[in-house]
């Protein structure tokens, strides 16, 4: 009984750091590498932080729907992770799904409503979708949280 306690215990450890390892080669801008790496973690020890990074790595090398479906398991394990949403928003909005993108928008807000670069990336796509007033108020509560977060003389060009 010791052995295998001893055994989980260190099999625990393993992927702990294999999950640091692959988040040190994300940060250094090797996806694929990171990718490699995270996918050596066993599947009873996958976290939302190992999904999300594998999912941001994929989105990184331009595979946004197999991005999407790592994103959603992240979010099935937590979430509250606002983060997770708005990368599968961008995601979502990078393949044309501007409606499913926007809902990923609202919900990262939901979660962070004082982070303005959700309320820029939300105005983007509300005004791809033709929704520009919208749009207009989602740039102005960002310049409100953060004066420097978009040009206002592109505001300016869009909503006067």
């Amino acid at each position: 009984m010791k052995l295998i306690t001893l055994f989980i215990f260190l099999s625990s450890i393993i992927n702990i750091d294999l999950l640091e390892k692959g988040i040190r080669k994300y940060n250094k801008g090797k996806y694929l590498r990171a990718i490699e790496i995270l996918n050596k973690i066993e599947k009873k020890d996958k976290s939302s932080d190992y999904y999300f990074y594998v999912g941001h790595s994929y989105s990184y090398l331009d595979k946004n729907e197999t991005s999407i479906i790592y994103y959603d398991s992240a979010i099935q394990i937590n979430d509250k992770n606002d983060m997770v949403f708005f990368e599968k928003g961008f995601s979502n909005f990078i393949l044309g799904n501007s409606y499913e993108a926007l809902k990923n928008l609202n919900k990262a807000i939901e979660l962070k409503p004082n982070n303005a670069k959700y309320y820029v990336n939300r105005g983007t796509i509300k005004y791809d979708l033709g929704y520009k007033e919208s749009a207009c108020n989602d740039w102005y509560n960002a310049i409100k949280l953060d004066d420097k977060i978009i040009n206002y003389s592109m505001i300016k060009s869009n909503c006067i």
